[in-house]
């Protein structure tokens, strides 16, 4: 370590805030004091600092210069472990300063000008947080850490200046928080604990102190975190129950967006929780939340529902927006604010405090939700209920699963047209099927039929909605899968050479996973075995083999928009093709995340990872690089660890690849998949990255 310091961080299992020290009682410190006699000139501002921050990377500062802030935040309450956040006198931003010191707020509390004496100190980041220290700390050489500035070093490092200024948060919305206010005083107004109640802390103390996430909504559904520690004083606090204002440090943990309050001051909740009535997010039924609606749109209360959903977003006939739960007394829609991915049979617990009750077409449904408030509980099933088309009644049964016995389907030889009808002899009832859905080109049954459904209406007309052809039973006709000139499933392959005509999901040449940490480049064969067609011994990946202007599609590799609905795609330009992932230009939902995994690697064979990277149209990191051994096929519920390497950033010219560098994989498992991860929004964040030449040898 620089110098030869070894800094031995005790709270490595926490976030770089949180902490355990002892704390003393202090005099008040002075209420003046004076400012050091430092030259304008000597003077940098955090702009031009963080000009030097490359995200996963520690760089050592190399300026005879100086950082003029404020202290927006201390280590008093025990919220803040050996952590200054200030706030830069000469820009908008914030920064971190971790130093090797408790009881920092006796000699520098809030709104104390500091000096930062900026050369030979490192600038990194703490999972997406920036942050200032002294050089690494390589006491565990598989996970080096920014080192903390030696307490001996203080005097000369944070030079003392007045003291008494007043801190101002900036007033915002959940919405808007974003990479410039990181390491801000921040303020909401109009929010509220989402699970406040008579025996909610802040935190957990006792023998075994934990560090708790409690979960901050607005009034318009948003949410984020609140992360306070099991050690600061106010942890065994209950959390008020009201709503209110909240004023408190902004960060980022990876992906999560996360807020620190400084003590519990900072928390002034004193009005009617939203949606009224004081609740604390309890669990209703849907029945009771259908009852609220009666014919204008009305706030969704503080409240949960928990069912069984119903729609199968696999066959793609709802929107990908929408899910349809149902539980013991009814069903309904929810809608949320960008597509969520649930399966069919999965049962689920949602928050729909602050969302809106109302109708589409006709259709009930709560929408603005926000999809972080959809918890999966666990699988389940729901059981149709047996009715004649005649008793097909939205007013009584809407959003319900229903099955119809001896019926008859008319009107149409395919799914896709509209006069497709149930028939049986208490009447008709049409059944709708979107252009979109898998099967919606697929030829319709003869004769007699059983058909599971679900209960909808458009603009007043009843009809019902398939979640899958496996809803009709019995009859004859359809599609034919011993056809091999058709396509049963409608995935691009014909029967004849489609080892499963009847699923989509499998057809030779489709990526899988053949359980086998040996293998790499899994994919069905003409058997639908999955099979390892590599040896797992490395990659050599320069994406020559893919199509410009389409989703990368590798044996083996995932692709995976956690939010938004781009992926990496294949880019060609001056003969050379590679991967790229942008926000630019996008018309889907605001926020982007789109992940490129590569397949498993066996780390005893092949350790070492490398790859080109090249940015354009920069304005902000948009792209990191993430190691795993226990991926899931959905990297938000995969444990992931951040590769640091060599990124193409603001400084480097558009469109030039830069190494970056050999990167040791062996210290993270023997068998790992690396995760090339692209962030940006449509409005602002709009960086494109390149990626190519990825190598595991």
């Amino acid at each position: 370590m620089k110098k030869g310091i070894f800094i031995f961080l005790i709270a490595s299992m926490c976030s770089v805030f949180l902490g355990s020290c002892l704390r003393g009682e202090f005099d008040a410190p002075p209420i003046t004091g004076s400012d050091p006699d430092i030259a304008a000139d000597k003077i940098m501002s955090l702009t031009d600092l963080m000009k030097l921050w490359v995200p996963g990377q520690y760089t050592e500062i190399k300026q005879d210069k100086y950082l003029k802030a404020v202290v927006v935040a201390d280590d008093k309450s025990g919220n803040f472990y050996k952590t200054l956040i200030v706030e830069d006198d000469n820009s908008d931003l914030g920064i971190a300063i971790i130093i090797e010191e408790t009881e920092l707020h006796a000699l520098y509390p809030v709104g104390r000008r500091v000096f930062v004496k900026l050369n030979d100190l490192t600038i990194a980041d703490y999972n997406g947080a920036p942050q200032l220290g002294y050089g690494v700390d390589r006491s565990d050489p598989t996970r080096p850490e920014l080192g903390r500035i030696p307490s001996a070093l203080l005097p000369e490092l944070l030079v003392k200046g007045v003291v008494g200024l007043e801190v101002k948060p900036r007033v915002k919305k959940i919405s808007e928080l974003g990479q410039g206010d990181i390491n801000t005083l921040i303020q909401l107004a109009d929010v509220q604990f989402s699970d406040a109640g008579p025996n909610v802390t802040y935190a957990i103390t006792g023998a075994n102190p934990q560090t708790i996430n409690q979960k901050l909504a607005d009034c318009a559904g948003q949410t984020i975190l609140v992360r306070n520690s099991g050690y600061a004083d106010f942890a065994g606090e209950v959390m008020p129950d009201k709503n209110g204002t909240l004023t408190a440090v902004y960060s980022v943990f990876r992906a999560d967006k996360q807020l620190f309050i400084r003590d519990t001051k900072d928390v002034a909740f004193t009005k009617e929780r939203c949606g009224g009535g004081g609740g604390n997010g309890s669990l209703v039924t849907i029945a009771s939340i259908r009852a609220l609606f009666s014919g204008t749109e009305v706030a969704a209360p503080a409240s949960k529902v928990k069912g069984v959903v119903i729609s199968d977003i696999a066959n793609k006939n709802i929107n990908g927006q929408n899910l349809v739960v149902q539980d013991g007394t009814a069903g309904i829609i929810l809608r949320f604010k960008t597509a969520i991915n649930i399966p069919v049979n999965t049962e689920v617990e949602v928050d729909i405090t602050g969302g809106k009750i109302g109708e589409f077409n006709g259709v009930l449904q709560v929408q603005d939700l926000t999809n972080t408030n959809a918890k999966v509980i666990g699988s389940g099933t729901v059981t149709p209920k047996v009715i004649t088309v005649s008793q097909a009644d939205p007013n009584t049964i809407e959003s319900t699963l229903v099955k119809f016995d001896n019926v008859e389907l008319t009107g149409s030889a395919t799914y896709s047209v509209s006069g497709l009808k149930i028939k049986d002899g208490s009447g008709e009832v049409l059944l709708y099927t979107l252009s979109a859905a898998t099967f919606a080109g697929q030829a319709v049954k003869t004769g007699k039929v059983s058909v599971t459904a679900i209960v909808s209406e458009f603009k007043g007309e009843r009809q019902v909605t398939l979640r899958s052809l496996n809803d009709v039973i019995g009859g004859s006709g359809g599609c034919d899968t011993g056809n091999a000139a058709l396509d049963c499933d409608n995935d691009g392959v014909l029967n004849g050479t489609d080892c499963a005509p009847n699923d989509a999901n499998i057809y030779p040449g489709k990526p899988c996973d053949d359980g086998s940490s040996t293998t790499t480049g899994d994919t069905y064969n003409a058997q639908c075995q999955c099979v390892g067609t590599n040896s797992g011994g490395g990659i050599d990946e320069t994406f020559s083999s893919q199509t410009n202007n389409q989703d990368i599609n590798l044996p083996g590799w995932s692709l995976v928009a956690v939010k938004g609905d781009r992926k990496w795609q294949g880019k060609l330009f001056s003969g050379n093709t590679y991967a790229q992932a942008t926000a630019f230009g996008t018309t889907g939902p605001v926020e982007m995340e789109s992940w490129m995994i590569t397949p498993a690697v066996n780390t005893g064979t092949a350790g070492t990872l490398s790859f080109e990277s090249a940015k354009a149209f920069w304005v902000h990191n948009a792209l990191t690089v993430w190691v795993t051994t226990n991926y899931t096929g959905d990297p938000s519920t995969t444990t992931w660890t951040q590769v640091s390497a060599k990124i193409a950033g603001q400084s480097d010219a558009d469109n030039t690849f830069i190494p970056s560098g050999n990167i040791d994989l062996k210290g993270f498992g023997s068998n790992v998949r690396i995760g090339f991860k692209h962030v940006g929004d449509k409005a602002v964040n709009t960086s494109t990255y390149r990626i190519d030449n990825v190598k595991v040898f």
